[in-house]
C-alpha cells in the first residue's frame, strides 16, 4: 500500500480544513495509507477558529474535534510535527529559495510592495526564518525515519511549505502540491506544478488538454466564463455587487478600457514574474494612453476592487498616482475600486483591453477582445494577447487592433478546469460560519488567538483601513464639474 504524508496547517489554504479533509478522503478511496503532519508547532502567526465558548456568546459554534473525527473516520493518522531544534544551517542551495519565500510572506503580511525598514518587520522576518529552519530539519528527521512514498505540500509558496518541498526533494520523495480550486467553486487542485509557476503551468497546457477535442475545450471555457459572470452565485466574488452601467459609449468611437491590478505577492514569485521594466502599472498605462489619446480613443480606467483591502499607506499612494494619471489625461473616465460598475460590461463595450496582469485579461481574451498586458501573466504564453513590457514596446504599431483567436485562452481555462476535484467537506463541517466571509464578531474574535499584541493591533488597523478605503470618494474632476 502506498504511503502519503500530507503537510497541513490552518491557513495554508483559504479553506484549509475542507481541502485537506477532501484530499485525504480521495486518497483513502484510492487505497492509500495517509498520514497528516501538522506544522502548527512551527507557526509564527496563528490563524483558525476562536474558542467554542467565545463563539457561543455571539450565537455561533465551533466544532473543535470535527477535523480529527473526520480523519479518524477515514482511518488516516494525524500528528503534530515533532520539533527538532538544531543550530544546523540549511544547505546553501536551499537557503536562497527559503529566503525568497520568507520575503513573499512578509510582503503579503504588510500588504505593501516593499518590506518596511521597521523593527516589527525585522522581528517578523527573523521569526519566519527560525521557524522555516525548524520546519526543515524537523521534517528531515521525521521523513528520514519514516519515509513516505509521496509528500503532498500546500501551494509551495510560503517558507514552511517551501521547506517541506525542499526536504522531500532532498530525500528523493516525489512531491505533489494542493491548493484551493482555481476555476470552480468548492473544489481543490492537486498536481505536480506549483500553482503560481507561470512557466511550468503553461508548458503543460497542451499535453494535459490533448485528449479534449476543440468543442469540449470551448464548452468547458464557456462554463468557466459564465460562472465568473454569475454575480453572487458565481466564482468572482467581487461581481456580487456589480450593476449594469446606466449609459454606454454609443457612437463615441473606439474605447480602451484599462484594468488595474491590486498588488499582491507576485513580486516575490521570482524572476519569471518580474520580466517588465515598468516602475508601476500606471507608468505603463500613461504611455499607452498618450498614444491612444492622439488616435481619438476614449479612455476608461477600472480599479481593482481588492484595492480596498490594502494598507492605508499603500492605498493613498495608489490614489495619488491615479489622480496624477487623470491630471495628465483629463478625458480619462475612472471607475474606482468601490464603484458598482460591471467590469464585464466594460469589456463587452471595449475595443482595446489593457491589463497589468488581472484575470479579466484572460476573460476578455475568451470574449474575443484584443488584450495587451504590461506585466507577466499566468496565461501570456498560451492566450492570443500582446505584451508591452518596456517603454520601447509601446508604439502606435504595437497598439494596432487585430482579430484575436479565443482558442489559446479556452485551452488554458480547460487546463485549469480539468485539474479540479470537488470538495467533500464544507466550512459548516468545522464551524457555523464561513471563515472567508466571516461576520464582524467572528473577525473580532481572531484577537483571542495566541498571537503577539503587535499582530492584534495590526489586525485592528487593517480592518480600519479596509473600512476607510471602501468608503473612499474621489474628488470631482474639472471635466465632471463642467
Amino acid at each position: 500500500m502506498s504511503k502519503v504524508s500530507v503537510v497541513h496547517y490552518f491557513g495554508a489554504t483559504a479553506r484549509s480544513l475542507s481541502v485537506v479533509a477532501s484530499v485525504v478522503a480521495d486518497l483513502r478511496n484510492d487505497g492509500t495509507d495517509v498520514s497528516v503532519v501538522d506544522l502548527e508547532p512551527t507557526t509564527t502567526i496563528r490563524q483558525g477558529f476562536p474558542p467554542h465558548y467565545l463563539a457561543r456568546l455571539w450565537g455561533h459554534s465551533v466544532k473543535p474535534t470535527a477535523f480529527s473525527d473526520v480523519l479518524r473516520t477515514l482511518e488516516a493518522s494525524y500528528q503534530l510535527l515533532p520539533v527538532t531544534d538544531t543550530q544546523k544551517l540549511v544547505p546553501p542551495d536551499h537557503a536562497e529559495p527559503l529566503n525568497s519565500a520568507i520575503e513573499s510572506e512578509v510582503l503579503t503580511y504588510f500588504r505593501l510592495d516593499h518590506i518596511p525598514s521597521s523593527r516589527e518587520a525585522r522581528q517578523l522576518q527573523a521569526s519566519l526564518e527560525a521557524n522555516a529552519v525548524r520546519t526543515y530539519w524537523s521534517l528531515h528527521t521525521l521523513w528520514s525515519a519514516h519515509t513516505p512514498d509521496e509528500v503532498l505540500v500546500p501551494n509551495g509558496r510560503t517558507s514552511r511549505q517551501k521547506a517541506a518541498r525542499l526536504v522531500a526533494e532532498a530525500l528523493s520523495i516525489p512531491v505533489r502540491l494542493y491548493e484551493n480550486g482555481r476555476a470552480q467553486r468548492n473544489s481543490y487542485y492537486l498536481g505536480t506544478t506549483q500553482p503560481h509557476d507561470r512557466i511550468a503551468s503553461q508548458a503543460e497546457v497542451a499535453s494535459l488538454t490533448s485528449s479534449l477535442d476543440p468543442a469540449a475545450i470551448r464548452s468547458v471555457a464557456k462554463e468557466w466564463l459564465e460562472s465568473r459572470m454569475a454575480g453572487s452565485q458565481g466564482t468572482n466574488s467581487f461581481s456580487a455587487t456589480w450593476k449594469p452601467l446606466d449609459d454606454s459609449p454609443g457612437d463615441e468611437g473606439a474605447t480602451a478600457v484599462f484594468f488595474a491590478s491590486s498588488f499582491d505577492e507576485f513580486l516575490a514569485f521570482g524572476p519569471m514574474w518580474t520580466i517588465d521594466e515598468w516602475s508601476s502599472q500606471f507608468e505603463a498605462f500613461d504611455l499607452i494612453m498618450s498614444i491612444l489619446e492622439k488616435l481619438g480613443v476614449r479612455l476608461v480606467l477600472r480599479l481593482h476592487p481588492n484595492l480596498a483591502s490594502k494598507s492605508r499607506k499603500y492605498f493613498l499612494r495608489e490614489v495619488e498616482e491615479i489622480l496624477e494619471l487623470q491630471r495628465r489625461h483629463p478625458s480619462l473616465i475612472i471607475h474606482w475600486h468601490n464603484s458598482p460598475v460591471n467590469s464585464y460590461q466594460l469589456v463587452s463595450e471595449a475595443d482595446y483591453v489593457i491589463v497589468e496582469r488581472s484575470t479579466i485579461g484572460l476573460e476578455a481574451s475568451l470574449m474575443g477582445k484584443p488584450v495587451w498586458a504590461t506585466q507577466a501573466t499566468q496565461w501570456d504564453q498560451v492566450a492570443d494577447i500582446r505584451q508591452l513590457l518596456t517603454p520601447s514596446d509601446v508604439t502606435e504599431e504595437a497598439l494596432r487592433l487585430w482579430k484575436p483567436s479565443t482558442l489559446g485562452a479556452e485551452r488554458f481555462v480547460a487546463y485549469w478546469m480539468i485539474q479540479e476535484h470537488p470538495l467533500r467537506y464544507q466550512a459548516t463541517d468545522w464551524a457555523s460560519w464561513d471563515p472567508e466571509n466571516a461576520p464582524v464578531t467572528m473577525k473580532a474574535l481572531q484577537l483571542a488567538l495566541p498571537n503577539s499584541w503587535k499582530h492584534k493591533v495590526r489586525l485592528l488597523k487593517l480592518e480600519w483601513s479596509k473600512w476607510r478605503n471602501s468608503r473612499f470618494q474621489a474628488p470631482v474632476s474639472r471635466q465632471q464639474e463642467q
